[in-house]
């Protein structure tokens, strides 16, 4: 294929990076999704070669097909279930995301700045007491909250990700435990934390935070049975993946007060318009209950990690078409 007639459609078009739609332009024409109309929307799709996305579009089936001359998937992301890998291969089309590019990741450091970010929030009491506030109130003991230090961490997953976390822990003087079936003992107290199994580390946590990218062997990781062994006095924070957690079960960890609390910016379903909220009774019990608090995943949301995967990801890209 030529480099003149290689299209390219970004579908995350507004504040998309400059340089790394410059990087595109190398290739060919260059089809920004929200500065077209319906019409120019209908054309990029039937010539687009490369289809650069976020989270913002669910990649299936029906999408695929309405892209006869795709050749590539360009994500800029480390999880695909956003992307029916399956059928795009299938159909020849060819996966660029993030996974596996290890040192770049290393740099990249705003989900597990996220991470913290809710832990903080959700022990003290943070979006509440900004409420009342907003509310005319100004009851300090109304809002106390919990300290980190001496708390234990337990982190699954010490991959990239759980090791900032193990950091973080480690700053703030908490007893940082993991489970991670990748990494030794001995590697594990490199990053300052100590080896367990997950049920140990479920039962000892006053913190769990998952850190796991999915994939089929870790759907469902985190049963209802594990949050019902949580102390209850224990929070629980997942910025990874919702389909960690057996459906339905962290709901039931708080409404049965098993645990204290949760942070979440992940939902089971996910769909871009927020149209599964009405579906889930996590969102229904956050409307009315002061210990749980969800993001729309934003963990990856920073102006400047996104910059920099969006041009990582279009060096890759033409990389593949050199």
């Amino acid at each position: 294929m030529e480099n003149k007639k290689i299209s390219t459609l970004i579908t995350e078009s507004k504040d998309h990076s400059v340089h790394g739609t410059e990087i595109y332009k190398k290739l060919g024409q260059v089809f920004l999704w929200q500065e077209l109309d319906e019409n120019g929307q209908e054309e990029a799709m039937n010539e687009a070669n490369i289809l650069v996305i976020g989270l913002s579009l669910m990649i299936d089936k029906h999408l695929i097909d309405k892209m006869p001359n795709l050749k590539v998937i360009a994500t800029q992301t480390t999880g695909l279930n956003h992307i029916d890998v399956k059928y795009a291969e299938e159909k020849g089309i060819k996966i660029i995301s993030l996974r596996g590019y290890t040192d770049f990741l290393q740099t990249i450091t705003s989900t597990a700045e996220h991470a913290w970010g809710m832990t903080l929030s959700l022990l003290r009491n943070i979006p509440w007491a900004f409420e009342h506030v907003k509310n005319n109130g100004w009851d300090r003991l109304l809002w106390r909250g919990h300290e980190l230090k001496g708390k234990t961490l337990g982190i699954v997953g010490l991959g990239r990700l759980g090791k900032m976390l193990a950091k973080y822990g480690n700053a703030f003087g908490m007893d940082v435990i993991s489970t991670d079936p990748k990494l030794s003992e001995e590697e594990m107290k490199k990053f300052g934390a100590k080896k367990v199994d997950l049920d140990t580390l479920i039962k000892t946590s006053d913190i769990v935070t998952l850190h796991v990218l999915l994939n089929d062997d870790v759907y469902n990781l985190i049963k209802e049975t594990h949050l019902k062994s949580m102390k209850p006095t224990a929070y629980f924070i997942n910025t990874a993946r919702a389909e960690l957690v057996e459906k339905d079960a962290l709901y039931n960890a708080l409404k049965n007060k098993w645990i204290a609390g949760a942070a979440i910016d992940v939902l089971w379903d996910e769909k871009p318009d927020g149209s599964h909220l009405k579906n889930d009774p996590l969102w229904e019990y956050a409307k009315i209950n002061s210990n749980l608090i969800i993001s729309p995943h934003i963990g990856g949301a920073a102006f400047e990690a996104m910059y920099a995967t969006q041009e990582f990801i279009a060096g890759l890209v033409v990389k593949n078409f050199a």
